[in-house]
């Protein structure tokens, strides 16, 4: 179909680095520079697409929302020290009913 199937993967490649290198400028404003910076940031990421379930780009969406709204209005109502550890304890919760995620096939 005139589609090369390894200049598409370089550019998908190219396009995922640059906006990794992105964010991680942007993050380095708001955090200090130390070796663990995004491990919160990487968990919370772990969670969204488990959540989500694994391989649906919608599921991924939605848990992302969701997962905003409830660290959103926990860091209001709770406190903002609280507000990873109720995102966890929901995420564990519905996992042990839905193991496959939002919108994930089993």
């Amino acid at each position: 179909m005139g589609i090369r199937p390894d200049s598409m993967q370089a550019i998908a490649w190219a396009i995922a680095a640059g906006a990794t290198g992105l964010a991680g400028a942007l993050i380095a404003n708001f955090f200090y520079i130390v070796p663990t910076v995004g491990e919160t940031l990487g968990i919370v990421a772990f969670v969204t697409v488990s959540l989500g379930g694994f391989g649906s780009v919608p599921g991924a969406l939605v848990a992302g929302l969701l997962i905003g709204v409830i660290e959103s209005l926990s860091g209001y109502l709770i406190g903002a020290v609280y507000k990873d550890i109720v995102v966890y304890v929901l995420f564990l919760f519905f996992l042990w009913f839905r193991p496959q995620g939002l919108m994930g096939k089993m």
